[in-house]
């Protein structure tokens, strides 16, 4: 007979690693605070022509739009990746007029990497959205990452309005 063995347990283990929780460095904002503060000086940075765009902080997202909410500027904070992400999203339940939403806009990419950066691209999304964005490396939630970060979400809303405005009216 063979002697009987005592079955060790074996740990679980779960197919979803959890997410690292970033800490805070000192100097840094809450990704709330730092949102606010972003939202408050893009809004300051705007001219007045833009003024009446409304905003809103969600999470880790800020929006600008005009009328409808489906058709936005997005800054998107990816802290688990670094990355803060600038975009004009066509989220309409229209996937067809989305694609020729956004195949308006990208007519103009050439000048826009000009004007907003290089790294600017076009393309369907998910759900049959479509965007226009860029993304930049986000180390720290800090002052001065705030206030470039406002900087060019307010150059991004301000160069791309007009082209939105014109594609909205023509599709």
């Amino acid at each position: 007979m063979l002697p009987s063995r005592t079955a060790t347990p074996r740990p679980l283990t779960s197919a979803v690693r959890p997410r690292p929780v970033p800490l805070r460095r000192p100097g840094e904002r809450t990704t709330g605070d730092f949102l606010r503060g972003v939202l408050a000086d893009v809004r300051a940075r705007l001219p007045e022509d833009l003024q009446g765009l409304e905003a809103r902080q969600q999470g880790s997202l800020i929006k600008f739009f005009a009328g409808d909410p489906a058709i936005h500027f997005e800054l998107w904070l990816h802290r688990s990746r670094g990355r803060v992400e600038l975009g004009l999203h066509f989220e309409t339940r229209d996937a067809a007029r989305n694609r020729r939403l956004v195949e308006y806009v990208a007519d103009d990419l050439l000048f826009l990497k000009e004007t907003v950066g290089q790294g600017l691209e076009a393309e369907p999304w998910d759900k049959g959205w479509t965007r226009v964005y860029l993304s930049y490396p986000l180390d720290s939630l800090g002052a001065e990452q705030q206030r470039e970060l406002a900087g060019a979400f307010a150059v991004f809303i301000e160069t791309l309005e007009p082209i939105r405005r014109e594609a909205v009216a023509a599709c």
